[in-house]
């Protein structure tokens, strides 16, 4: 299965990267990329994972699922037949009524991207869809 990254996740990734070398220094922030690379391959194999995010639940037509990197961090995503999409980075520490708001104008990324970042994602439990 591929992985696919909306531009604003890879700014994500990027802004989480530079802060933790401003704070901590160049071998934290290459700790933290490296942590945030390796969950993001997990899904690779096994996109089924995360949990489906209940905060996002209705926000769009598309079923988001979330997988906590670290502590602070959680990758937000969506399954679909032949890749994983990657959405967004989220900082659990911000206030959890954003997060609807900051999926919806990714969400309107998403669906001016070519047409397959718009096929429907696997409804859950659909192993078979899967290839598996």
């Amino acid at each position: 299965m591929k992985l696919k990254w909306n531009p604003g996740a890879i700014d994500d990734q990027r802004a989480i990267v530079d802060y933790c070398k401003k704070q901590f220094g160049v071998i934290v922030s290459i700790e933290v990329r490296e942590k945030i690379r390796r969950s993001a391959k997990l899904l690779k194999s096994h996109p089924q994972l995360g949990r489906v995010e209940p905060l996002l639940v209705g926000c769009t037509s598309l079923e988001y699922r979330s997988l906590v990197v670290d502590k602070v961090t959680k990758i937000i995503y969506t399954v679909h037949r032949e890749y994983v999409y990657i959405h967004l980075l989220w900082d659990v520490r911000r206030d959890e009524d954003f997060l609807p708001q900051a999926t919806m104008r990714r969400y309107q990324d998403f669906e001016s991207e070519p047409i397959w970042a718009s096929e429907p994602p696997i409804e859950y439990g659909k192993p078979e869809d899967l290839g598996e």
